[in-house]
């Protein structure tokens, strides 16, 4: 009996510890920049919604877009990272969405391909936040609620509304802050 138990047992994938928590560092570094970028551009928001008359320079606003793009360039890294540590095909797929997001609005800038870098900006970043819950249950580790918050945040940022897309990059920067607290406790 136990041995018909053991064979319905799912199989474990294997586990190169040692490699996910240099996957996990890497993780730690994309939310962190991840923050940044979110609370730079909150900041830019507020300036615009109080002083309307003050114009934001477009070099300010290119490289708050730079730092999104190396963020999601992080995040996909780890995640492909994740992936070679423990064959969860997930991970890569959510790290080559993760990717493209990164590097399609510096390859497709005409105005009609904007909805499509949009498409993909959006199933990146909830691939991220599925991911977030993915490894919080790997890890015993509570990253539902932050990954729960970058999804709304992603939801909301679509809607089109500006106030819905500056909740939802408060939401994202809160989600991300949540994550790196639970990912840096020992």
């Amino acid at each position: 009996m136990t041995k018909k138990t053991q064979t319905n047992l799912p199989q474990k994938l294997p586990v190169q510890t040692e490699k996910a928590r240099r996957c996990v560092r890497w993780l730690v570094l994309s939310l962190w920049l991840g923050l940044a970028y979110a609370l730079i551009l909150v900041f830019l928001i507020s300036l615009n919604l109080a002083a309307p008359e003050l114009h934001i320079p477009a070099s300010i606003q290119s490289l708050n877009l730079m730092l999104w793009a190396i963020a999601k360039i992080g995040f996909a890294f780890s995640l492909v990272c994740l992936y070679q540590a423990t064959g969860y095909t997930k991970w890569a797929i959510a790290a080559m969405l993760l990717a493209a997001s990164a590097v399609l609005p510096y390859v497709l800038t005409n105005h009609e391909s904007q909805v499509f870098v949009l498409g993909i900006e959006a199933l990146a970043v909830t691939g991220l936040s599925l991911s977030l819950f993915d490894l919080g249950r790997a890890t015993q580790r509570d990253l539902g609620t932050s990954a729960g918050l970058v999804f709304l945040g992603v939801i909301l940022q679509i809607l089109q509304s500006p106030i819905m897309a500056y909740v939802g990059i408060i939401l994202l920067a809160i989600g991300f802050y949540l994550s790196l607290k639970q990912l840096l406790r020992p």
